[in-house]
């Protein structure tokens, strides 16, 4: 059974690169351009995996890892990547503090080494 994996950004370009690479590697992909949306989607969806912007509208990715870990009481399943712009030590702490099982600087880290982070992820 393919892995099930939720991309949540609001750059579309970023929605659709990582949304083929995640689809070639084998993933069943689904997208939501913000945090209100991916929040929806979650709690519809049975997902392995959250790829998550920490910079958004509508709920940015720290409310977003908050609210996931709630979801993460009856979907213990989950685990969520987070992405972020920005490299400072503080936000990626709250990332880590928050729920975020990886975190990754979005300019020091290629689509494929994203891949295959979340492979190792999903198979630990």
């Amino acid at each position: 059974m393919k892995k099930r994996v939720l991309i949540i950004d609001d750059d579309q370009d970023l929605l659709e690169m990582y949304g083929h690479k995640f689809s070639s590697q084998g993933f069943q992909v689904e997208k939501a351009e913000n945090g209100a949306w991916g929040l929806k989607r979650i709690r519809e969806g049975n997902f392995d995996l959250v790829l998550l912007d920490m910079a958004m509208p509508a709920m940015n990715g720290i409310e977003m890892l908050k609210a996931i870990q709630e979801e993460k009481k009856t979907k213990s399943n989950i685990k969520i990547i987070a992405l972020s712009n920005t490299a400072l030590d503080e936000e990626l702490k709250e990332m880590k503090h928050c729920g975020a099982d990886l975190c990754f600087i979005k300019i020091k880290v290629t689509p494929g080494e994203l891949c295959e982070e979340a492979v190792k992820l999903l198979d630990s």
